[in-house]
């Protein structure tokens, strides 16, 4: 660890820590579309373990998401919820123009559940077109315009 230079005493520091944050969920079935109480897994309960120590743990939210600030950079992230666990990795994002970025947006999303290839298939278009038809004023074309990775990218949040 760098050493740290300390200042006199009284004098005022501002740091800032930025945590890893990812919003997870659990939904009975994917889209956007409806409302969170017609799809979302609420009150589930959930623990969430960082290198086999408990971090954090709940209930899922009225949307079925459980944010997590705690992702490590190394070592295992465990969220459990439903009896089942998920091994939380933390990995750079492919971009929103890259077939790939597409396709795990909308896997993320709960539209693809197919694995990410680096090209589009049927599984894709599927996810694509299903996202496109639930996210007005997007035409439902099967295109991935401007327009289409606009909306993906605000739907996914970045």
């Amino acid at each position: 660890m760098p050493a740290v230079a300390r200042s006199s005493p009284g004098t005022t520091h501002h740091n800032t820590v930025v945590l890893p944050k990812a919003k997870i969920f659990f939904q009975l079935f994917p889209g956007i579309l409806g409302a969170d109480s017609d799809r979302g897994i609420a009150n589930a309960p959930f623990t969430l373990k960082v290198n086999g120590r408990l971090v954090a743990q709940g209930q899922t939210a009225a949307d079925g998401s459980v944010t997590v600030f705690t992702l490590p950079a190394s070592g295992d992230a465990i969220l459990e919820v439903l009896g089942t666990e998920y091994k939380l990795l933390r990995a750079p994002l492919e971009p929103v123009t890259d077939p790939a970025g597409v396709q795990r947006r909308l896997q993320m999303l709960g539209y693809q559940k197919a694995p990410v290839l680096t090209a589009f298939d049927i599984n894709a278009e599927e996810a694509l077109l299903n996202f496109q038809g639930d996210s007005p004023p997007v035409d439902p074309n099967g295109n991935l315009g401007a327009d289409t990775q606009a909306k993906l990218t605000s739907a996914f949040g970045e």
